[in-house]
C-alpha cells in the first residue's frame, strides 16, 4: 500500500514538472516559431503574449537568485541566474519573423490593423513610415518639402492642409497623390497609419482662392501676370475685416483692394478680421435672475477673441447706466490676446442700491478696446430680486 502512494506521489511530480516545461519560456517561443512557419498570425500572437507573461515570471526567479548569491557570496549561483538573464533577454521577433507575419497578414482575406499594431508593437524591426513630399520647380526656384511619419498602422494622421512651400510659387494644393499628378486625398483629410512604407505627393494646381468662413472663392488656370477680381468678403457680425493674407507666401491684400495681379503660380487667401465679446457674465453664488441689494456681487466675464488675429494692448471695461448699480474694480488690461484664446475677467464688484425695486432690470456693457482703437462691446441683463 505504501509502495502505490510513492509511486503515486512520483508520478504526480513527473506530471507536474512536465507541465512547467511545458510552459517554460524556451516551450513558448518554440510554439511562436511554429506558428511564424505555417503563416498562423494569431496563434502567433498568443504564443508570443504568453512568452512575455512567462519572461516575466522567470526574469523575476532570476533576480532572487541574483539577490541569494550575493547574500551568500555564491558565485557559481549568480553566474548561472545571470546567464538566465541573458537567455530571457535574447528571445525576439527577429526580421525574418516580422517579414513572414507581416506577408501572411497582408494576404488575409482582409488587413487586421489590431495585427500590424501589434506587431509594430512588439518587433523592433517593424515601423512602417509614410512620407509626404512636395518638390516644386518653377522658373529657377526649386524646393523640397519631406516630411515623415512612423505610427502603429491604423493610427490617425491629418494630413497638412498646405505645405511651406511657397505657394506663389508652387500654386494652391489640390491635395495628396499616391502619385505626383492625381490627388487621392484632399488636403486635411485623417487617413489611417499604412502596413509598408508608403509616399504621398503634394499636388498643386495653378490656382487663387479666397477663404472667408466656410466661403471658397476659387479662380482656376491662372497665369503669371493676370488680373483677377478680389471678392467682397463675407465676416461674422461685428467683426472688422482686415484685409487679406497667404500665410504660406506672404502676400497680403489690404481691405480697400478690389483686383490682384497674379505672382506665380497662385496664392490661397484667408480673410483676416478682428472681432472679440464677452460670451458670459456670471454672478458668483448669485442667480442673475435674483439678485439681492446692499450685498457685493462678484461679477465674472468670459472674454473669448473670435477672430483671426492675435490682439494686443486690449483695455477692458465693465459698466452699467441703471442708477440703481455701483461697480467697483471695473477695469482690466490684457498685454496680448491671441486669435481663439479665452480668458476670465474676475474682480468686478456690483453692488444694488437698498431702494432698487423688485423685477428691476439692471443693464451691464463689457468693452473691450485694443491698440488700434478696435472696439467690441457685449450686453447682459441682470434682474433685481
Amino acid at each position: 500500500m505504501r509502495s502505490k502512494k510513492t509511486i503515486t506521489v512520483i508520478t504526480m511530480l513527473l506530471l507536474s514538472a512536465a507541465l512547467v516545461f511545458a510552459a517554460s519560456a524556451e516551450s513558448l517561443y518554440a510554439d511562436f516559431q511554429t506558428a511564424v512557419a505555417a503563416s498562423d498570425v494569431q496563434a502567433a500572437i498568443d504564443a508570443w503574449d504568453k512568452l512575455q507573461d512567462q519572461i516575466d515570471d522567470e526574469r523575476q526567479d532570476a533576480y532572487k537568485d541574483i539577490d541569494k548569491a550575493r547574500d551568500k557570496n555564491d558565485r557559481q549561483l549568480y553566474a548561472s541566474a545571470a546567464a538566465e538573464l541573458r537567455r530571457l533577454n535574447s528571445y525576439a521577433i527577429t526580421p525574418e519573423d516580422s517579414d513572414a507575419l507581416l506577408t501572411a497578414m497582408l494576404n488575409s482575406d482582409s488587413v487586421d490593423d489590431s495585427q500590424t499594431a501589434w506587431l509594430y508593437e512588439n518587433s523592433a524591426s517593424y515601423h512602417p513610415v509614410l512620407t509626404l513630399s512636395a518638390q516644386t520647380n518653377n522658373e529657377g526656384y526649386s524646393q523640397t518639402y519631406r516630411r515623415s511619419f512612423s505610427m502603429a498602422p491604423g493610427s490617425q494622421i491629418t494630413l497638412p492642409s498646405s505645405t511651406n512651400v511657397s505657394a506663389r510659387h508652387a500654386g494652391v494644393l489640390a491635395g495628396w497623390g499616391l502619385t505626383p499628378d492625381e490627388v487621392t486625398y484632399q488636403p486635411g483629410q485623417t487617413i489611417s497609419m499604412p502596413a509598408t512604407d508608403q509616399t504621398l505627393y503634394a499636388v498643386f494646381t495653378n490656382e487663387v482662392t479666397f477663404t472667408d468662413g466656410d466661403n471658397v472663392t476659387s479662380v482656376t488656370d491662372v497665369a503669371e501676370g493676370d488680373v483677377i477680381s478680389v471678392p467682397a468678403p463675407s465676416v461674422p457680425e461685428g467683426a472688422i475685416f482686415d484685409g487679406w493674407y497667404d500665410e504660406y507666401s506672404g502676400l497680403y491684400l489690404a481691405p480697400d483692394e478690389t483686383s490682384y495681379t497674379v505672382q506665380g503660380s497662385g496664392a490661397s487667401f484667408r480673410a483676416l478680421y478682428v472681432s472679440a465679446e464677452a460670451s458670459e457674465l456670471s454672478s458668483g453664488n448669485y442667480s442673475t435672475d435674483s439678485i439681492p441689494s446692499n450685498v457685493q456681487i462678484p461679477l465674472s466675464a468670459a472674454l473669448v477673441n473670435t477672430g483671426t488675429e492675435d490682439l494686443h494692448d486690449v483695455s477692458v471695461t465693465v459698466t452699467s447706466d441703471s442708477q440703481y448699480a455701483r461697480l467697483l474694480n471695473t477695469n482690466a488690461f490684457l498685454r496680448s490676446f491671441p486669435a481663439g484664446g479665452s480668458v476670465t475677467m474676475r474682480g468686478t464688484q456690483l453692488v444694488v442700491s437698498a431702494d432698487c425695486p423688485s423685477g428691476t432690470a439692471i443693464p451691464v456693457t463689457v468693452t473691450m478696446t485694443d491698440n488700434e482703437g478696435n472696439s467690441f462691446t457685449s450686453s447682459f441683463t441682470l434682474t433685481a430680486r
